[in-house]
């Protein structure tokens, strides 16, 4: 009986911790926003991609792009990375490292909570961000969504 009981609860620990690993948790959906200046209607994982990893600077439209993450250890910066790089944490580390070394673009911009990414992609036309829809308000346009793992339009 004791062996039974540790083996449900090893497992129950296991189920928590693997279903933590996944930070939308209960089906939450993740908004990409841009400012409402942005003509953009939907952006893709090729387009996203190039903006995030600095290697698309500007907007069709003439603005600069303006890619704004949030910190490291969000797990919604890892949901979206995912997504939209096809990268874990480690290897987005390992990406700015190199690109650091071989003199490359600076990483984007880093905002310690939705809100902040809320306001700077709100004041900045060329700003493009990621919050939980949720959180999304009437300041900024929605142009993807990341749900399950998978981007798609908004």
């Amino acid at each position: 009986m004791t062996t039974r009981r540790s083996l449900l609860l090893a497992l129950l620990v296991a189920a928590a911790i693997s279903g933590s690993r996944g930070s939308l948790a209960g089906g939450e959906v993740l908004a990409v926003i841009v400012n409402k200046a942005n003509p953009s209607k939907v952006l893709g994982q090729n387009e996203l991609r190039l903006i995030f990893q600095t290697t698309k600077k500007s907007w069709d439209f003439g603005e600069d792009a303006v890619p704004i993450n949030l910190l490291e250890d969000s797990p919604l910066r890892a949901d979206f990375d995912q997504a939209v790089l096809g990268l874990d944490p480690e290897r987005v580390a390992r990406y700015w490292t190199d690109r650091k070394v071989r003199g490359g673009a600076r990483p984007p911009a880093r905002m310690p909570t939705s809100s902040a990414v809320l306001k700077a992609v709100a004041s900045k036309p060329g700003a493009v961000g990621y919050v939980r829809l949720s959180e999304v308000n009437n300041t900024v346009k929605v142009v993807a969504k990341v749900s399950g793992g998978k981007l798609s339009g908004p």
